[in-house]
């Protein structure tokens, strides 16, 4: 079965788990090429509407890989950060897996576009500016769906490590 996390103290709700889904920037999304290789790719995300959305050029190994196989697994990081004194990282993470399917509707892709110019742009951008960016980005621009068939989502946050004695 997949996602299980062994350490039963690091697994997040299903709520703060979405909750770090939608804080984050970006993941790294995981496909295999027809020779049954991985392949990874950093891309932003937007969750909208119970589904991740990524945006992509027209071609590429990624797309040649969700073509031949769109089953694929999505992992993002939050929190990194090494504890040196520990000998461990705190760190919290979320990994979504399901079928990435190609936005064919064009309010559907209008939407997502939409949601992902405004989550990655800041006030200092003019709104025509952001409207004219869509409107010239949603004939060129690929929008990829995820909707999550599974999601987990693990954190160890903690200073102290109980096993060890200093």
């Amino acid at each position: 079965m997949r996602g299980i996390i062994r350490n039963k103290e690091r697994i997040l709700s299903d709520e703060d788990t979405l909750k770090l889904i939608e804080s984050t920037e970006h993941g790294i999304l995981a496909t295999v090429n027809p020779q049954g290789q991985p392949c990874t790719t950093a891309l932003n995300h937007v969750y909208l509407d119970g589904a991740l959305y990524f945006h992509s050029g027209p071609d590429g190994e990624k797309l040649d890989n969700i073509r031949q196989n769109p089953e694929v697994s999505y992992f993002i990081v939050d929190v990194a950060e090494v504890l040196y004194d520990q000998f461990t990282t705190a760190f919290s993470s979320a990994v979504v897996n399901g079928v990435i399917e190609f936005v064919e509707d064009p309010e559907e892709k209008l939407r997502a576009l939409t949601a992902l110019v405004n989550r990655f742009s800041n006030e200092v951008i003019p709104e025509q500016v952001k409207t004219d960016f869509i409107a010239d980005g949603v004939n060129c621009v690929l929008m990829l769906k995820l909707v999550p068939e599974h999601m987990t989502g693990k954190a160890r946050l903690s200073r102290k490590r109980p096993c060890l004695n200093y």
